[in-house]
């Protein structure tokens, strides 16, 4: 009986260290799932943050655009409002003229 017992005890050792390796492959083919997986995610996150900047880059560009139109729209106006303004009073000076000249007679 001792023999059957040291069999079976060498047995067990044998199925605990295969059992031990089975363990470590599981354990390891995990790991390098999981480092795929997590490369992965990082290549979608580094993809979405340039789309991001692509996008922002593009709103910054049109919003530019606008601006110098915006400004180009507002010196064209003070422009025609000084233009009106010179006019307004080459027109008015006949007018102060003629009362200034009439008053004195």
């Amino acid at each position: 009986m001792a023999s059957s017992s040291g069999t079976s005890s060498g047995s067990s050792m044998l199925q605990n260290s295969g059992s031990e390796e089975d363990l470590q492959v599981l354990m390891d083919q995990r790991k390098r799932k999981r480092m795929i997986s997590n490369r992965e995610s990082a290549r979608r996150s580094r993809m979405r943050k340039q789309k991001h900047l692509d996008d922002l880059m593009a709103q910054m560009a049109e919003l530019k655009k606008e601006n110098n139109q915006i400004i180009t729209s507002v010196n064209i106006t003070s422009q025609h409002y000084m233009n009106i303004e010179q006019q307004r009073t080459l027109f008015s000076e006949p007018k102060r003229m003629s009362l200034a000249t009439d008053c004195s007679l």
